[in-house]
């Protein structure tokens, strides 16, 4: 048996034996609620379990994400809920777990007119301990003194109907065990939330994590063959596998500490090129301090801000192709950016360093400080003969962003302004080349990059958004010369800007205008935004037959800003997609996409003419607490015509994902 059979086969046991766990650590009705202490989502004060269950005879915890449509949705119905039934006797707690993006969740809560109290799960360690199945909407009743009494995960319809069904079957199961039974429950019930609460304050302990198995065989035609989005592709038949365990512990009121545990057979080249920027490939740990607003991170944390500044992939501005399946809540993009990962396609990087953020009501700034590349010593006699990694400067990496946003009545949208600024430095004082013994200094280079963004509402549903280059610089030292060493400088410039279009029958038409100057360089922008070029985009989505497909189409299409000789022609690049997602009902979903891109300029100098199209299909099922199943094909083919003769490639890439989330 080959090693990475072995690999394989020990991943999947591994997975066999946590299954049993997932379930372990659900609380279910009967079971003590776990007691919890989370900051309120406006910034003003704290959101205690020993006081609400307490105060309470019945609460209602609902856990949330924003950026899930189905959960937005199901919070209208809490929402009616709440100003029927709430009072004193009956109250409704919302959980959100948007911790690195508090505006969009402030936001949501906002423009759709909710009014219960809303908590911040930081590090979505309360909807673990509650045992709540990876980013799904879940509702929990509580009764007094901490006894479950209640849960429905990922409710379908009327959620003010299923939580008066609760609030019903929980009355009529006190009321048919009679008094004395009633009383004897509720003593035991008592006594088991008590132990529960004891428990819960003395260890203070949860985790989450997933595990992630791909079974993947690629078949390629002719020479340069390449994947959905361009990636080198070669023949492969490969078990991929990664775990991750993220645990931690309350140590005081407002003090958290944890780590991550990473086993993958992915290796290191995932690790440098992202999303992941960690020093080692088995994880790293952070401590966490929070108090009336402020949270002060040192270690590992996760951060996205613009797509022109820190930003991994911008889901605006890439087709949908084989995108979200189920409900739309942000699942699997198809296709990868590297063939030996196991990373789903989104905005989040994640670095080590420090991160010190505020939040206040309409109001969030964050300061950040990280070491995404350390320094490699290796002597020229290693690098050359021993074929190690090369010597290479530690990068550095720091910036802060101040975010504003204030509700529009006559519209229901926002207005939003923000400025951001990230720089990066090679550390040159990291390797000393010369005694390595190479034969010359290497180059290092600085950027800094300050941008601003806006968005204002126009009518309801539209609102026009923007980002704006006011600063881009970036200085390379150390360029060998034949009168010694000199440095040299570009500034560069660009933009976003458009409309949006947005109804609550998740109707979208976006449509925007972009520009990138020929020298615009930051490290981290969005990876599909590329410098030099200029031109618009329009992507539009509509739900279809009763809301159970989603229909998405996408254009692109780019010129060059500047070209390189006289006389040459601009080059001219198209890019479309459409998909379409079904939703099948009990977790089934499933999606079909196309997608084509050419890149053309005529004339004499530098003739090009490439195309590339892909057809992506999948068929996942989700089994809520117990994980996901998703088979995925993808065919692509290549031609470029501007060498003689034409060539042609392509590449077929089977995979089959299985994904646990604890």
């Amino acid at each position: 048996m080959s090693p990475t059979i072995r690999a394989g086969a020990a991943a999947v046991l591994a997975a066999a034996m946590l299954l049993p766990g997932i379930c372990l650590f659900a609380v279910d009705r009967g079971g003590a609620a776990p007691r919890f202490e989370m900051p309120r989502l406006d910034g003003a004060g704290y959101v205690r379990s020993n006081e609400i269950f307490s105060r309470y005879d019945e609460t209602f915890l609902v856990f949330w994400r924003s950026s899930c449509p189905h959960c937005v949705q199901a919070l209208l119905g809490c929402e009616r809920f709440y100003r029927e039934y709430g009072g004193t006797d009956i109250t409704v707690i919302g959980i959100n777990g948007d911790e690195r993006d508090v505006l969009a969740a402030q936001g949501v809560i906002e423009s759709n007119g909710i009014t219960f109290t809303q908590a911040i799960d930081a590090g979505g360690t309360t909807s673990a301990s509650y045992g709540v199945p990876h980013e799904t909407f879940a509702v929990y009743l509580v009764g007094e003194g901490g006894l479950v009494l209640g849960v429905r995960i990922d409710p379908q319809g009327d959620l003010g109907k299923a939580m008066e069904e609760m609030l019903l079957s929980s009355a009529g199961s006190a009321a048919r065990s009679g008094d004395s039974a009633s009383g004897a429950v509720a003593a035991s019930g008592a006594a088991s939330a008590s132990a529960g609460e004891e428990r819960a304050d003395s260890s203070g302990f949860s985790f989450h994590g997933y595990q992630r198995i791909r079974l993947m065989a690629v078949d390629t035609r002719g020479s340069d063959a390449a994947g959905l989005y361009g990636e080198p592709l070669s023949p492969l038949n490969s078990v991929q596998y990664r775990l991750e365990i993220e645990a931690s512990k309350r140590i005081a009121a407002h003090l958290r500490a944890g780590g991550l545990l990473r086993i993958s057979s992915e290796g290191r080249e995932v690790l440098e090129s992202g999303p992941e920027y960690l020093g080692s490939e088995w994880g790293s740990a952070f401590a966490e301090y929070d108090a009336a607003g402020f949270r002060a991170r040192l270690g590992y944390y996760s951060l996205s801000m613009t797509p022109l500044t820190v930003m991994r992939w911008d889901w605006d501005d890439n087709p949908r192709v084989g995108g979200d399946t189920g409900c739309g809540c942000g699942g699997a993009a198809a296709g990868a950016l590297l063939v030996e990962s196991l990373e789903e396609l989104g905005s989040d990087l994640t670095f080590e360093g420090a991160l010190l953020s505020y939040v206040g009501r309409n109001l969030e700034t964050r300061l950040f400080y990280a070491i995404p590349r350390r320094a490699v010593e290796t002597s020229y006699t290693a690098y050359r003969y021993a074929a190690e990694d090369r010597a290479r400067y530690s990068l550095e990496l720091c910036g802060f962003e101040t975010r504003w946003q204030r509700l529009d009545r006559r519209t229901g949208l926002h207005w939003k302004a923000g400025v951001h600024a990230v720089a990066s430095f090679e550390n040159e004082r990291s390797v000393d080349f010369q005694n390595l013994g190479y034969s010359s200094f290497d180059t290092w280079t600085d950027t800094w990059t300050v941008s601003f963004t806006a968005e204002a509402p126009l009518i309801r549903y539209v609102r026009a958004r923007g980002e704006i280059i006011a600063w881009n610089r970036a200085e390379e030292h150390g360029i060998l010369t034949v009168d010694g060493t000199t440095d040299a400088t570009s500034e560069g410039e660009g933009g976003i800007g458009g409309i949006a279009i947005e109804t609550p029958g998740r109707f979208a038409l976006m449509i925007d205008y972009m520009r990138l100057g020929a020298d615009f360089y930051t490290p981290f922008s969005a990876l599909s935004y590329d410098p030099n070029a200029e031109g618009a985009r329009v992507s539009a989505g509509a739900p279809v037959y009763r809301d159970l497909a989603y229909l998405s189409l996408f254009y692109k299409r780019l010129r060059e800003v500047d070209v390189a000789a006289i006389g040459m022609e601009r080059k001219q690049v198209w890019l479309a997609g459409a998909s379409l997602d079904l939703d099948l009902g009990a977790g089934i979903g499933a999606s079909l996409g196309w997608l084509e891109k050419k890149s053309r300029r005529n004339g004499e100098i530098m003739r090009l003419d490439e195309r590339r199209s892909a057809i992506v299909a999948s068929l996942q099922r989700d089994f809520a607490r117990l994980g996901v199943i998703r088979l995925q094909y993808e065919r692509t083919d290549g031609e470029e015509s501007s060498v003689s003769p034409a060539t042609e490639s392509g590449a077929d890439t089977y995979s089959l994902y299985s994904s646990v989330y604890f």
